[in-house]
């Protein structure tokens, strides 16, 4: 078993940027010990040969290590959710060594890849069915894909100690830091809003995670005001944040939202629907409403999610609690630490995730 206070770092390889995190636990709580972003420099190099891409990530990681005082050597990663298979399987309760040969063989008759070239994990949910059996959930990737991610990360000069997925981190994330208990039959989610991707996470009430992966991130809306005020990029992107100046340059928030992320917004029903129904919720007790369920707030996240307005959107059209968070508040910070990173928090939740995980 891995200690945190052995100073684990969490490194977040998203997309468009690089977040990492080195905490500490303290009898105080978690302590950040220091953290840092830095923008992919993959986004700039997409015409190069994948060497070469492997080059620049590697040095950018290396160099944010040195910029952000990180020390710890020991670092936990993620892969996002492309090309990853979560399963949910039920068996007796079995040792270990036993379970790992299950979960293997009931593996190779789902994965319809060469089950050669996939690396396989599981993770036992605690909860028993009626039948005595334990819910066990199933996690396959390509092979290929974890060695890459491996092999750049030693390259930056760090040790790849835990490999983790995107969605379980945040879940971590979350449960470590609300300190907000559940009633027995509430569900909680995590709603991480990336540039390109979202990660919907639900923990139901069966303790089995409901794991979802959505083409959708706050990319579109960049684009849109982009496109409407001929603006740069960047400037979008600040400008996104600012609800008075988006009126001032004739956007309304309310039609943008309701134009851009319709999709999004059935994406979500549709995964808390999944998440019910397989959690046995009967159908009367919901009386056949999607939106008539039990969870007890989405906190939402990620660098996307700070569109002005986003929050009040999701809430009203998914009729459940949704709260922005920033989990940097629920954090110790080191004196080494600039106030102004504070903020900042909304970008973090994966890579905090990761640095609080125990091998």
């Amino acid at each position: 078993m891995f200690d945190i206070s052995k100073n684990l770092v969490g490194l977040d390889i998203g997309s468009s940027t690089i977040k990492l995190v080195e905490l500490r636990k303290e009898s105080q709580g978690i302590k950040l010990l220091s953290a840092g972003i830095v923008d992919n420099p993959l986004q700039e190099l997409k015409d190069k040969n994948t060497p070469e891409l492997d080059e620049a990530l590697a040095e950018s990681i290396a160099e944010a290590c040195k910029r952000f005082d990180i020390k710890g050597k020991n670092v936990a990663i993620a892969l996002g959710t492309t090309g990853i298979i979560f399963d949910y399987l039920k068996f007796p309760v079995l040792e270990e060594k036993e379970l790992a040969n299950a979960v293997r063989l009931e593996a190779e008759q789902r994965i319809s890849a060469d089950i050669n070239e996939v690396g396989i994990d599981y993770r036992r949910l605690g909860v028993k069915d009626k039948n005595g059996q334990e819910n066990i959930l199933l996690v396959a990737a390509p092979k290929e894909t974890t060695q890459k991610r491996v092999e750049i990360v030693e390259k930056a000069g760090l040790n790849p100690l835990i490999m983790d997925v995107e969605p379980l981190a945040l879940l971590n994330c979350l449960l470590s830091l609300i300190g907000e208990p559940l009633e027995e039959n509430e569900s909680i989610s995590i709603l991480n809003i990336g540039a390109n991707i979202t990660n919907l996470s639900i923990l139901s009430k069966d303790n089995v995670p409901t794991i979802r992966n959505i083409n959708f991130g706050g990319n579109k809306f960049n684009s849109f005001i982009s496109k409407e005020v001929k603006l740069s990029w960047k400037e979008a992107e600040q400008l996104k944040k600012e609800p008075e100046k988006l009126k001032q340059k004739g956007i309304d928030i309310s039609k943008m939202m309701e134009k851009q992320a319709s999709s999004f917004i059935n994406e979500i029903r549709s995964s808390i629907e999944y998440t019910h129904k397989r959690s046995g919720e009967p159908m009367e007790s919901r009386h056949r409403r999607s939106t008539d369920i039990r969870i007890k707030k989405i906190f939402l996240t990620g660098g996307g999610s700070l569109l002005a307005g986003l929050d009040r959107f999701l809430s009203e059209n998914l009729e459940v609690e949704v709260a922005r968070w920033n989990p940097f508040e629920k954090l110790q910070f080191s004196k080494s630490i600039d106030d102004s990173l504070k903020p900042m928090g909304y970008f973090f939740p994966v890579a905090i995730g990761l640095g609080m995980r125990t091998a």
